[in-house]
């Protein structure tokens, strides 16, 4: 039995949770670097809030593959066959987890989606390491749907079910990619009001000074190329000479996209899942 209510629990998930993730954005959107630290200790609260949710012998067990995928990845060992020897060890856990997984499912969907993130990452659809450190601090932090007081707004009707099916996380992720795609409007309309138009850019930039491009943090989206004016939708970092280039054919004010790290819409997609929850 858990020694604290589950709301209780929850709600210390969140206002505990919320900090480290306002700071890993910031963070990111300054420096363009998030310290290991914020993952590596959020991870210790997260843990402690799953021991207090899950104290018996048998959750802990299997809670244990979950914490060895996450923190090993923290390491740089130095022989390969000591990763090996600790992904044997969670693997090996996991099976015998599974052996009385009726009375721990939370946890074994939790191992599977530190798995199915770590995949992710591997298939570069997530690219950047953070951001894949904090799916998976989600993970283990919020192994079942959270209830506090009012909050979610939404919860499923057959919600034991959805939460297993469509685990905690993959909401925040969803409402990621839903605050991702309301900035592309916002951006849209942004561009309408300021009758900067042209396709596909007005969706995915818009247009400074060109001498307030290296003032910025933005990737510069044209450049010229044998004497061509030429468009990026997907920018990579300029050169001093491109930005002269561009001068030189008469280019005052040009088209940019904003560097703005995953890690935000990330923590957005927290707070949303938190307060919203699963509407679908």
């Amino acid at each position: 039995m858990s020694l604290l209510a589950n709301e209780t629990i929850d709600i210390l998930r969140f206002v505990v949770a919320l900090p480290f993730f306002a700071y890993a954005s910031y963070s990111d959107f300054k420096e363009r670097l998030i310290s290991t630290n914020v993952w590596f200790y959020l991870g210790f609260f997260a843990i402690a809030f799953d021991i207090i949710q899950f104290p018996d012998w048998l959750s802990i067990i299997a809670l244990v593959p979950s914490i060895i995928i996450y923190y090993e990845w923290f390491f740089e060992w130095d022989h390969k066959w000591v990763s090996y020897v600790f992904y044997g060890f969670a693997a090996a856990l996991f099976l015998y987890s599974l052996t009385f997984a009726e009375a721990v499912v939370p946890l074994i969907v939790m191992f599977v989606m530190m798995l199915f993130i770590r995949a992710l990452h591997s298939a570069k659809v997530l690219r950047g390491r953070a951001d894949v450190r904090a799916l998976m601090s989600v993970a283990l932090l919020q192994p079942l749907y959270p209830s506090f007081y009012h909050f979610p707004l939404f919860v499923p009707e057959y919600v034991d079910i959805v939460q297993i099916t469509f685990p905690f996380v993959l909401l925040v992720l969803l409402y990621s990619a839903i605050t991702a795609a309301f900035y592309l409007f916002f951006l849209l309309f942004r561009n309408l009001a300021r009758k900067d138009t042209g396709f596909p850019e007005m969706f995915i930039g818009y247009r400074i000074p060109i001498d307030e491009v290296d003032k910025q943090h933005v990737w510069l989206m044209e450049r010229v190329v044998d004497g061509e004016h030429v468009l990026y939708v997907h920018p990579k970092a300029h050169e001093k000479e491109d930005l002269e280039k561009l001068k030189k054919i008469g280019r005052e004010r040009v088209w940019v996209q904003p560097k703005i790290p995953f890690i935000i819409y990330i923590t957005a997609g927290l707070v949303l899942a938190y307060l919203i929850g699963n509407f679908i």
